[in-house]
């Protein structure tokens, strides 16, 4: 029973801390999540992909290379016994591991430059939202300067006239 007891409350315990967890883009923990935010999780969620990537194609090149060696480890076993079916069948096996070798390095370099160049792309349209937020921010500045100069031309235009009224 108290086996029991134990298990529902960890189960609850890890229910309870699961559904606890805030989003891990909002960096300053103040409940909202900017622009900026939002492009520094995207960059970092890039970065993460094309380390995952890249440690995948390093992996299947290692098996791929695995297979080469073992396939001429099987050749040379079978050139040293003599059996002519046996080197026939271990060549077979070596020029076809070789060939998904070269295909998984070639598979690999593509990979790597398309990750690249989508990393490239992706900071470089991050730059340019960066920027158009600035300018829009400028843009908004300036215009909240004018409406305040307007507004302070505007009270001061009526200040005039009020003076103008009191000496009447």
């Amino acid at each position: 029973m108290k086996k029991i007891a134990l298990l529902a409350a960890v189960a609850c315990a890890i229910t309870f801390s699961a559904c606890n967890n805030t989003s891990s883009v909002d960096k300053n923990h103040d409940g909202d999540t900017t622009v900026g935010e939002h492009l520094d999780h995207s960059l970092e969620t890039a970065d993460e992909h094309a380390g995952h990537l890249h440690a995948e194609a390093d992996q299947a090149l290692a098996d791929a290379e695995a297979k080469a060696k073992q396939a001429q480890a099987d050749l040379d076993a079978a050139v040293k016994s003599g059996d002519k079916k046996a080197q026939e069948a271990a060549q077979k096996a070596l020029d076809d591991a070789n060939a998904a070798w070269e295909k998984t390095k070639a598979a690999a370099k593509e990979a790597g430059q398309a990750v690249e160049t989508g990393v490239n792309n992706a900071v470089d349209a991050t730059k340019d939202a960066a920027h158009k937020t600035g300018e829009a921010i400028d843009n908004a500045a300036e215009k909240t300067a004018d409406k305040v100069d307007a507004a302070g031309k505007e009270a001061e235009r009526k200040l005039n006239n009020v003076k103008e009224a009191l000496k009447n």
